[in-house]
């Protein structure tokens, strides 16, 4: 198993409260705490705010994509259930990489 913070990884769109040098971020609830920063996104000259914000998106997901791609049926006697359970979970990580909300 993989090594990261297991708790669920959030798109921070910092925008909203004025920050300027880290427009995006990444955070996850911890418990005692309100919330532990995975990484912060600065801002770059030679990155525009439309691609730190699509980076950040990308990053909140990679845990849901590991975990999607870990549970990939490994079996060739998938049952429908099966693959359809496997589908929904990929096609939720996708989403959240590209900020489409279900």
């Amino acid at each position: 198993m993989s090594e990261f913070t297991k708790e669920e990884w959030r798109f921070c769109d910092n925008t909203k409260y004025g920050w300027q040098t880290h427009p995006f971020s990444i955070t996850a609830r911890k418990k005692g705490v309100n919330s532990a920063t995975i990484a912060n996104i600065p801002v770059r000259a030679t990155i525009s705010l439309e691609e730190a914000k699509a980076n950040a998106r990308l990053i909140s997901a990679a845990p849901a994509l590991l975990e999607a791609l870990e549970t990939f049926p490994q079996s060739i006697a998938w049952t429908d259930q099966d693959l359809w359970d496997w589908s929904k979970k990929a096609l939720e990580a996708i989403n959240k990489a590209k900020g489409i909300d279900q």
